[in-house]
């Protein structure tokens, strides 16, 4: 963890209203931060964690910010995660199944890379819950008491504050006592006797355990009467639960929730955990043996408790079905997954206990099983953390102070909690928290964000930001690097240019220095970028495109001199250039080539990397902001510029 330094996207979104809390005893009806125009908080928020880290940070002793105090609650709420997975372990198997679970579900990569220190979001409590309400539930329906009753509705009535889809538990528990009842009558099928006198005692445990969570329901559907909750919303709520994510189209982008490809062996490692080396040998023997432990569980369990067989086989139909929702829910059906794996291990110990030799190899690679997990989960961890950025830190830091307090900030969706959250303005958009409840969808605000950037038309870009500065004071766009590699989408949903597909929409290309060529005094006289360009420090500047030793003159350069960008193009004088470098052929290695490659090149101020600026390119109005830092736009002012950010007022 790093001190005052939590992730960034919804974290940011999150801490922004722990701080009001924190601040006013109460979360805001309205979030007067999020788009130009503010939009209503009401169903957005489960407040559990924000009022759990607000009280920490009141109590603390140590003089943490609130900042820091989400930073090391986020690591906190990660870290009991081990608790409850040892009791549903435990539950459904014995201690040993119940110590594995703590240790997988403690270190699983796929678990870990959302719920570490800095990872200030929900996935800590879903996971916790997730856990917690299982065992608390499975509790209830196996005993039958009102000790078992009051913790089930305990640990739903937390777990309704802490995550918006808490009845995907409800829905596994329904399912372990249809499965429960339809096992038990098959094996009923054997005893002697009428169809219905052998289905009677199936008939009234099912009876029974429909009675123990009607009552968990009632109470509560009772409370979200009392606190104004729709709890039957939140039932329908998972039956939506990640489909259809086309219909926000900034979706398509997220990489986390691109669809799981049932055929795929690396996808069902990383649903099952992600328990990963990158070695084929050796990830697909631990897979192995995860899969063999899973299997003995539904065996085993089969053979001697037909409830913990249906409970474990709801659970292992309900992973399948999170797998398929998508990669991002993956790490809940890793839950499911692992809690199967390990009461599979506590059977074996169970089943092997009077064979030494099978005792010995039970143990041995269960031992094994958790030192690889604790390994891995260890290095993992060691490069995780909050993303640190001083670049973007200098951004924000400039926003909060130098602007008026009701400006509005545009750029493309990442960095709008960010903008909301330590810049303390208005954003034009922030990823896919606005559906239909706000002034202007997603949708569109990500087409018009897309088309800002994308257009050539500069006139354009000014209009379409009119839409969004109601009686804001000023307006900013941010044109930033990460966007270069993100142009991709940028274009796509700006202009509909598909640069996957279609060879007219090509896109922005970076390329890292290589190597660098000294002049005999001592001065950089060419730089390499990944073998194919070579930039030449001539006055003024000059860059090869090299292919099989063919040497091209890259039609225009774009570079820095004295702090202001420069515009060469070549088109009409190329032939002498190519003359006038001649005497560095037998030098460098190469042949020069008449002809010039018809694209740009940007070099960055630091020549640390260039831009491939392709032709459909060359004059869109990110081109302009980013790699000229404004220079050829009369409405965009430059006001903060920093190697990897550019702020621009907007003039209108």
């Amino acid at each position: 963890m790093i001190p005052d330094r939590i992730l960034s996207f919804d974290p940011e979104f999150f801490y922004r209203f722990t701080n009001y809390f924190a601040i006013f005893g109460q979360i805001p009806l309205w979030d007067e931060l999020t788009y130009f125009a503010g939009r209503s908080a009401s169903g957005e928020l489960n407040p559990l964690m924000i009022y759990l880290t607000a009280f920490i940070y009141w109590v603390q002793p140590f003089g943490w910010s609130l900042l820091n105090t989400a930073a090391v609650a986020s690591a906190f709420y990660g870290a009991a995660l081990i608790f409850p997975a040892y009791l549903l372990g435990k539950e459904l198997s014995n201690r040993y199944g119940g110590l594995l679970a703590a240790i997988l579900i403690g270190t699983a990569p796929q678990i870990l890379i959302r719920t570490f220190g800095g990872s200030y979001d929900t996935d800590q409590m879903a996971v916790f819950f997730i856990l917690f309400s299982l065992y608390a539930g499975i509790y209830a329906l196996k005993r039958k008491t009102i000790a078992g009753y009051c913790l089930a509705s305990f640990a739903f009535i937390l777990f309704s504050l802490a995550w918006g889809n808490f009845t995907y538990t409800i829905y596994i528990l329904i399912a372990a006592i249809v499965i429960d009842f339809l096992v038990s009558s098959f094996e009923m099928r054997k005893e002697p006797g009428h169809l219905l006198d052998k289905l009677k005692k199936p008939m009234e445990n099912t009876k029974s355990n429909a009675k123990m969570l009607a009552a968990i329901l009632i109470t509560l559907f009772a409370w979200g009467f009392l606190i104004q909750s729709d709890i039957l919303g939140a039932f329908i709520s998972v039956f939506n639960f990640a489909t259809r994510a086309e219909a926000w189209i900034v979706n398509i982008s997220i990489a986390e929730l691109q669809p799981f490809n049932i055929f795929n062996l690396q996808g069902w490692q990383l649903a099952m955990g992600r328990f990963m080396i990158g070695d084929a040998w050796v990830d697909n023997i631990i897979f192995l043996v995860l899969l063999s432990f899973l299997a003995s569980g539904l065996y085993f369990s089969y053979k001697k408790d037909k409830k913990a067989f249906g409970l474990l086989l709801s659970l292992l139909v309900m992973g399948i079905a999170t797998t398929f929702r998508g990669i991002r829910f993956t790490e809940f059906s890793s839950i499911t997954f692992i809690v199967l794996v390990s009461v599979g291990f506590g059977y074996l110990v169970e089943y092997t206990r009077h064979d030494k030799f099978l005792k010995t190899l039970t143990y041995g690679t269960g031992l094994f099983l958790a030192l690889f997990a604790f390994g891995l989960g260890y290095q993992l961890g060691l490069q995780l953390g909050p993303d640190s950025d001083p670049a973007w830190d200098q951004a924000m830091t400039f926003l909060k102070d130098k602007t008026p307090e009701l400006s509005v900030v545009g750029t493309w969706w990442d960095p709008g909690h960010k903008i909301a959250a330590l810049a303390e303005r208005r954003n034009m958009a922030d990823g896919a928290h606005c559906d239909t409840h706000c002034f202007y969808t997603i949708n569109d605000r990500i087409v018009d964000a897309g088309r800002i950037m994308s257009t050539a038309n500069e006139n354009e870009s000014v209009n379409i930001i009119k839409k969004y500065v109601g009686s804001a004071p000023k307006f900013y766009w941010i044109a930033s690097d990460d966007l270069i590699g993100k142009f991709q989408w940028v274009y796509y949903f700006g202009t509909g240019c598909d640069g996957r597909s279609d060879p007219k929409c090509q896109l922005y290309m970076t390329v890292p220095q290589q190597k660098v060529a000294y002049n005999q005094d001592g001065s950089v006289g060419a730089v390499y970028y990944g073998g194919n360009i070579l930039v030449i420090n001539s006055k003024p500047m000059t860059a090869l495109y090299i292919q099989n030793r063919n040497a091209y003159l890259v039609k225009e350069v774009i570079y820095f001199q004295d702090n202001e960008a420069q515009e060469i193009d070549y088109g009409d004088s190329s032939e002498d250039i190519i003359a006038a470098l001649k005497p560095l052929e037998s030098q460098m290695g190469f042949r020069l080539v008449n002809g010039t490659a018809p694209f740009t090149v940007s070099v960055s101020k630091g020549q640390g990397y260039v831009t491939i600026i392709p032709p459909n390119l060359r004059n869109s109005v990110f081109t302009k902001m980013f790699m000229m830092e404004g220079k050829g736009l009369e409405n965009f002012k430059l006001v903060f510029n920093n190697e990897r950010i550019k702020i621009f007022e907007v003039l209108l």
